[in-house]
């Protein structure tokens, strides 16, 4: 952003005989968007409100009250539901305003994928009503074509129909399955969480990995997980940008533990992932998304001690291989959270206290995240 700033200045001043330059573009201005929530819905859904992606613009996409939502500024408006569906959410959304997300039928655990367009009447739903026992997430790129879970199935959607199955790596156990699709990039990869867990009498076999199909098809490429053999442990992959790095993190539950440590994978995936480094003050870090370009990375940090939280949970924000930094929640010690990150400079979460619980969106990101101190 510096530089970027040094080369407006130095433009306004430009003047050749052709006439003035063109006009630099404006600063962008350091704020905290409190954005709008839709009005209470019928209780009963399962889906977090949450800002899951940030379009061009001042578009944002999730779920509000349990309900597909889109924010223009602060601005909240409601996903058309069709008739049986009480509760979904935008889960992505491509430079041409083309959203994807997922829809739960009202009194089951059937899941639909659909894609919208802001101001239409209707969504367009791409699959059948399906039970499932993963969240089933859906993720569209730039050319239009949608990724996500037909029931337990991972499929990709071309024009609203089914184009290809998506397939398990070349020599992988027949036992594994693809629990989740993850994201998808500007030119159409794949990113998705693959699991093999097997047991016997005589023992069990337990692998937790990402996977990644090239856009227009070709074999999944399976990435080398976090760690091997520990059912405690899984590796979750989180996002996925347009050189094809991968971020995610291997999280570890059992009894009274509780850990996560961010991890990135760099193309061509020939070597282990990069653990990221803790945010200072902090003993735990999840990775919950990479920009689009500039490898920008955002989520939570937080320390676990005694079942609970010492402290409160901090978003987080990481430029390349640069110190984890945090962004500041209006509330005073509020619970913090940082979900998903644009290629211009803004970043979407969330803070949480006994007085507020609101979404957010930071603007100049970059320009209001800080190292803690002491």
């Amino acid at each position: 952003m510096t530089a970027a700033a040094g080369a407006a200045v130095a433009l306004v001043g430009l003047i050749t005989a052709a006439g003035p330059a063109a006009a630099a573009p404006p600063l962008c201005k350091p704020d905290v968007l409190r954005l709008e929530a839709l009005p209470a819905g019928a209780p009963g859904g399962t889906f977090v409100d949450r800002v899951n992606a940030l379009g061009r613009g001042d578009l944002a996409v999730g779920t509000s009250r349990q309900r597909p939502a889109y924010w223009q500024g602060a601005r909240v408006h409601a996903v058309p539901l069709p008739a049986g569906y009480a509760s979904g959410e935008v889960r992505s959304v491509n430079s041409k305003g083309l959203m994807a997300g997922t829809l739960k039928q009202a009194g089951t655990d059937n899941r639909v994928l659909f894609t919208y367009r802001k101001g239409a009447a209707s969504v367009r739903l791409l699959s059948a009503p399906a039970p499932s026992p993963y969240e089933g997430k859906a993720f569209v790129s730039d050319t239009g074509r949608v990724a996500g879970l037909d029931g337990t199935v991972a499929k990709e959607w071309v024009d609203g129909q089914p184009a290809r199955t998506l397939e398990l790596p070349p020599g992988s156990d027949p036992r594994t399955r693809i629990t989740e699709v993850n994201g998808v990039n500007k030119r159409g990869d794949i990113l998705g969480s693959a699991l093999l867990h097997h047991e016997t009498q005589d023992g069990f076999v337990y692998r937790s990995y990402p996977v990644v199909w090239p856009a227009g098809g070709g074999p999944a490429q399976g990435l080398t997980p976090a760690s091997e053999g520990d059912y405690s442990r899984t590796t979750e992959p989180t996002g996925i940008d347009n050189a094809g790095t991968v971020v995610g993190h291997e999280s570890e539950g059992w009894r009274d533990v509780r850990r996560d440590v961010g991890h990135l994978w760099s193309a061509p995936y020939t070597a282990a992932s990069t653990a990221s480094p803790d945010l200072p003050g902090q003993s735990e870090l999840i990775a919950n998304a990479i920009s689009p370009t500039g490898r920008v990375v955002v989520g939570m940090a937080y320390s676990w001690e005694d079942f609970g939280y010492p402290k409160p949970t901090q978003a987080t924000y990481r430029t390349g291989d640069g110190p984890v930094r945090t962004l500041p929640t209006p509330t005073a010690g509020a619970h913090g959270e940082a979900t998903a990150v644009s290629g211009d400079n803004r970043v979407a979460g969330g803070e949480s206290s006994p007085t507020a619980s609101r979404l957010l969106v930071w603007t100049c990101a970059s320009q209001q995240a800080t190292i803690p101190q002491g």
